[in-house]
């Protein structure tokens, strides 16, 4: 019994060992946020802004490079301030001039508990560098929100190129190319809004 409680103690003492060489998670030296950079005008209704899905790899925090062969690698000293989906998504609504000059129709987060007729879901399929290239790429639908229709769906795409190979021009570059991601979502929205609303000849 002695023998066991020993080599129970040594073990406990050689796992606090080995924890306390394991080296502390780095802070990243800068943080950044994807914005809209452009507001549309002529939302005619209320519109719920869905968070887009993504694989968990492009959905977090880090930023990823995509390698020649395929495999993706976090850039070490930059991170997003959040979750990279939910910052999409808070870029798309503030690209919708909502409530602005008279606006009837405004761009609303799901949690508000508002039943918006019509809502914009998206697919978040590429968001990484390739090199110094920044990509973009989002499947968007616009669904109603009773009868789950489909009015539309598109594909959209966004580049930027970053002024060097350092993370903080990358980073910068994959901040654009999602802002005008964001923003061609909203106007994909208010277009196919405006669409449907034209009467028929």
């Amino acid at each position: 019994m002695r023998l066991q409680v020993i080599t129970l103690i040594a073990a406990g003492l050689a796992l606090s060992a080995c924890v306390s060489v394991l080296p502390e998670p780095s802070a990243p030296d800068a943080l950044y946020r994807i914005e809209a950079g452009q507001d549309y005008a002529g939302l005619t209704q209320n519109v719920t802004i869905r968070e887009p899905e993504a694989p968990r790899l492009l959905a977090g925090q880090g930023l990823g490079s995509e390698a020649s062969d395929g495999a993706l690698r976090l850039i070490p000293g930059v991170e997003w301030s959040g979750s990279a989906t939910r910052q999409l998504q808070l870029a798309m609504i503030d690209s919708f001039a909502s409530g602005a000059g008279g606006e009837p129709g405004h761009a609303l987060l799901p949690e508000l508990g508002v039943i918006a007729p019509v809502e914009l879901a998206s697919q978040l399929k590429v968001f990484n560098l390739r090199g110094e290239t920044a990509i973009c790429e989002m499947t968007v639908s616009l669904v109603t929100s009773g009868k789950r229709d489909l009015l539309a769906r598109t594909e959209i795409s966004a580049r930027a190129v970053a002024d060097s190979r350092s993370g903080r021009d990358r980073a910068q570059a994959l901040r654009l190319a999602g802002s005008d991601c964001a923003a061609q979502a909203a106007r994909f929205a208010i277009e196919t809004l405006e669409a449907a609303e034209e009467p028929a000849d």
